[in-house]
């Protein structure tokens, strides 16, 4: 069977570069030294910062990764996204006329020469220069799929020449290395809203923007038996709203890989007393995802 697989967050645990992403980011602010709004030290700026998390974690729906001016991934789905997430819960607070990111925003334009705490974000992404680190857990299930005639794919947002040398550093030998379909571009939203309902809360309906459509491409081209991610909306939902459409079956299963930063919002989703999200399981260990 053929099963396609993310890459980050399911070979890696991004962790370590999803702190030094939001590192990045609040060391550039704090050199800013904004006495006048109460911003000029280490603690001053860290401590809007969590209030700022606090706030937004109220709405955990309403800000992240935007394409197109629409949300592609919830804020705090991962190391990543918590990072991209508060720049857009921000330039949100600035154009709203809130008086400490308005401040911060001023400096970004005038002295480093970015339009949006959403660049800053891009920024510090860009500094980042760290090893990723593996999941030999994944490496161990994959060379085993792989030997058991398994035909295995990673399809990611990353470069495919990235990705190639993640394999070759971490000993993927020619028989038992995965294929790389890379720069799939899955937060990449059309022009055409595809809406789907993920589960129906107490505040109302939970959707996500399934228009992906450079992913559907890959996703319809390589009929995969199962599917492998670690952020829902990413990952996740269009093979859901394709499944539910009886486009593609997914018969060996779609798969959440639940790690340390998976927001206890989309576990109880998928894997609560009442899962909402039947055709999804959630995995905290590869030993949940059997090989047949």
């Amino acid at each position: 069977m053929r099963i396609v697989m993310d890459f980050d967050g399911v070979y890696t645990d991004p962790s370590e570069e999803g702190e030094a992403c939001a590192k990045n980011f609040v060391e550039k602010i704090i050199s800013f030294g904004l006495e006048e709004v109460g911003l000029e030290t280490v603690e001053k700026v860290d401590s809007w910062i969590g209030e700022l998390r606090v706030r937004q974690a109220t709405k955990p729906f309403s800000f992240g990764w935007r394409s197109e001016g629409r949300v592609s991934a919830f804020t705090f789905e991962d190391p990543f996204i918590r990072n991209i997430g508060l720049a857009d819960f921000l330039d949100h607070l600035a154009g709203n006329g809130d008086e400490r990111a308005k401040a911060v925003l001023q400096q970004l334009k005038k002295k480093e020469n970015m339009e949006s705490f959403g660049a800053l974000s891009e920024w510090s992404f860009h500094q980042l220069n760290l090893k990723k680190r593996p999941d030999p857990a994944a490496k161990r299930w994959v060379e085993n799929a792989i030997d058991k005639g398994h035909e295995v794919i990673i399809v990611s947002n990353s470069a495919t020449d990235k990705i190639v040398e993640f394999l070759d550093q971490n000993q993927f030998s020619d028989s038992k290395r995965p294929q790389v379909r890379g720069g799939a571009r899955k937060f990449g939203l059309g022009n055409s809203p595809k809406p789907i309902v993920i589960a129906n809360l107490e505040q109302g309906e939970l959707t996500a923007d399934t228009d992906r459509p450079i992913y559907e491409q890959a996703l319809m081209e390589l009929k995969p038996d199962a599917v492998i991610g670690d952020v829902f909306s990413l990952d996740l939902t269009l093979p859901l709203r394709l499944k539910r459409e009886g486009k593609l079956p997914f018969k060996w299963g779609i798969f959440y890989r639940c790690r340390d930063y998976t927001p206890s919002t989309m576990v109880d989703l998928v894997a609560g007393r009442t899962s909402l999200v039947p055709e999804v399981k959630l995995i905290r260990d590869w030993s949940e995802v059997p090989l047949h």
